[in-house]
């Protein structure tokens, strides 16, 4: 078994007796399964990113999922330690690594422009220019996997913390989730008034970040538009695979087809 990329914990929130339907957007087929045997690669990263993962990360926050499942409030620290754990789930999946991939040309370019004023010697020069431009073409995939024990910059996961958080609740399991659930549109980042986050908690749960009301906490019941909107965001982010508690019939249509996420607040007008 691989290391997950999605962690077991939290797709466990979308099975049922211990199973749940995969479907796999690459093959355009459904399957079942289950938590240890999806959303994993072999060889991810090194052990001791696991434990680091596992024990920093992970462990924190799952009692605060637990008590959001369940309708029941945070303590600040677990308000503090679920926005970490979206922070590395943004950043931890197969698109957050193709996101850091592409984000190493613009940062390779301003080491060198650091280098290149600093340097003495045009021989020095041109070995660290080879250098980067080695690294920019072959990315080690160490670079990555360091980047998992670099602490994100506090207002990354303050930002989170900051936001006011809806927590919809459903009757039925009519929440996806995907191997890429934490959504917010790119162009609005997570700072501004307009930044909304969604992340699907479990079948039944999803949250909702925005700045509407700084640092709140409320639970709600979600109206079937604030369903379709989030699965929505959850399909549409995908990079391979959607989660599903239930196999219904307009799945496979609502997966397969492609959307276009609405911009505009999920909670503003209640």
């Amino acid at each position: 078994m691989g290391k997950h990329y999605i962690p077991q914990y939290l797709l466990r929130g979308f099975t049922y007796e211990g199973k749940l339907f995969v479907f796999d957007k690459v093959n355009a087929r459904w399957f079942s399964s289950q938590p240890k045997s999806v959303a994993n690669e072999a060889d991810l990263w090194p052990d001791e990113i696991e434990t680091y993962i596992t024990e920093t990360v992970e462990e924190p926050a799952r009692l605060a999922i637990e008590r959001l499942r369940q309708k029941q409030d945070l303590t600040e620290q677990d308000r503090l330690s679920l926005a970490r754990y979206i922070a590395y789930l943004w950043k931890r999946v197969p698109a957050g690594r193709e996101r850091f991939r592409n984000s190493l040309p613009e940062v390779a370019e301003k080491i060198r422009s650091d280098l290149n004023s600093r340097l003495a010697s045009e021989e020095q020069r041109l070995k660290a220019n080879a250098y980067i431009d080695k690294i920019i073409a072959e990315p080690p995939p160490g670079l990555w996997h360091d980047s998992m024990k670099t602490q994100f910059r506090r207002d990354v996961a303050g930002t989170i913390a900051n936001m006011s958080w809806k927590i919809l609740h459903t009757e039925r399991p009519d929440f996806l989730t995907s191997d890429n659930p934490v959504f917010f549109f790119s162009s609005d980042g997570l700072g501004r008034l307009t930044s909304e986050l969604t992340l699907p908690l479990a079948s039944r749960a999803a949250l909702v970040g925005s700045h509407i009301a700084e640092g709140a906490l409320r639970h709600m019941s979600a109206t079937p538009s604030q369903v379709r909107e989030i699965n929505r965001r959850t399909v549409t982010n995908a990079t391979r695979f959607v989660f599903s508690e239930v196999m219904e019939p307009w799945l496979t249509p609502f997966v397969q087809k492609v959307h276009t996420p609405i911009r505009g607040s999920l909670v503003r007008d209640r």
